[in-house]
């Protein structure tokens, strides 16, 4: 990532938006990171991924399935052919 001193990032701001299109630039101030300038490209596919690990996917078949086999009357615990209809259930194949 390439870095460049805030008074560069102002007084290049044009030639800043054209860098920023192959790599993210990070600005710096008295020599520490203060920001960082990315594509909107690179920000939305960030903001993607961020939604995807903030939204877990729904497992309350799995507690559905649970429950059946603690309160089955049968000995025997589910099989291969339970999840298949499950499945089928769910997916309507």
């Amino acid at each position: 990532m390439t870095t460049i001193p805030a008074t560069d990032a102002k007084n290049k701001f044009g030639e800043l938006l054209e860098v920023i299109h192959k790599e993210p630039v990070e600005i710096s101030k008295k020599g520490r990171a203060v920001a960082v300038m990315l594509s909107i490209e690179s920000y939305e596919e960030m903001a993607l991924k961020l939604r995807e690990l903030e939204s877990p996917t729904d497992f309350s078949w799995l507690d559905t399935l649970r429950k059946k086999a603690k309160h089955s009357s049968e000995s025997e615990p589910l099989d291969e052919t339970d999840y298949d209809n499950h499945l089928d259930e769910k997916y309507g194949q």
